[in-house]
């Protein structure tokens, strides 16, 4: 399994839209392998938004980045608006999930 983090740059004139992509692709992205994806804003108001997705293998992830499903999301007037930082990918080598972890974290 592995984790991938990436710091994005949401004009915040563009967050719910951002959000509502995020949710709106969740289907596309789940047919192709991807585990869980979460957005983090800051707690406070210094820091940067991640978005971590986990996925079951460097295998998954590559096929979806070389997917056409994925250029056609990445197509689109909110991801255009959105400044992205390069993708680090983390192996996961050890922990746990609860079975009690949320399935939904946005309502």
């Amino acid at each position: 399994m592995i984790v991938c983090l990436r710091t994005v740059r949401v004009p915040a004139e563009q967050r719910d839209r951002y959000l509502d992509w995020i949710a709106d692709g969740r289907a596309v992205r789940a047919a192709h392998g991807l585990l869980a994806e979460w957005i983090l804003e800051p707690s406070s108001i210094d820091g940067e938004t991640v978005v971590v997705t986990v996925w079951p293998s460097h295998g998954v992830f590559d096929a979806w980045i070389a997917t056409p499903d994925r250029d056609a999301l990445t197509e689109s007037e909110v991801h255009r608006a959105v400044d992205y930082q390069p993708i680090t990918r983390y192996d996961v080598v050890g922990g746990y999930t609860t079975a009690a972890l949320p399935q939904e974290v946005i309502p």
